[in-house]
């Protein structure tokens, strides 16, 4: 480190006229920023454009998703597979009210479901 004397900036010099000799700004340039300025507020102050989404983008917001959607497909595709395919159970009983007889709707379902225990009771 040397005490040698500080040699003044030029930069320093010419920021020290500038704002010594400052000249305010014609008014013409002051009509064209404050016209501009005026511009840009209007956009701010006007409402936004609404945007309509697709239905099908709609609809999958209001069921929740992709992840609802998959579950309701499962949910039917599980519902055709039990209507077409039928447990034997239930074939007696699905006969039986369509044809008017409700005595033979009652099925015992246990032996099918597995619920009674091996000595009868439940």
């Amino acid at each position: 480190m040397t005490d040698a004397p500080k040699r003044p900036d030029p930069l320093d010099d010419a920021f020290h006229a500038l704002k010594t000799h400052a000249t305010p700004p014609g008014d013409h340039l002051m009509s064209r920023v404050l016209a501009d300025a005026d511009a840009v507020q209007a956009d701010f102050l006007a409402p936004p454009k609404p945007v309509r989404a697709p239905l099908s983008t709609r609809f999958l917001a209001v069921i929740g998703g992709w992840p609802s959607m998959a579950g309701l497909a499962t949910a039917g595709l599980a519902g055709v597979w039990i209507g077409v395919s039928q447990p034997a159970a239930l074939v007696q009983t699905s006969e039986a009210l369509i044809y008017g007889d409700v005595s033979g709707a009652l099925v015992d379902l246990d032996p099918y479901l597995g619920l009674s225990e091996p000595d009868g009771g439940l």
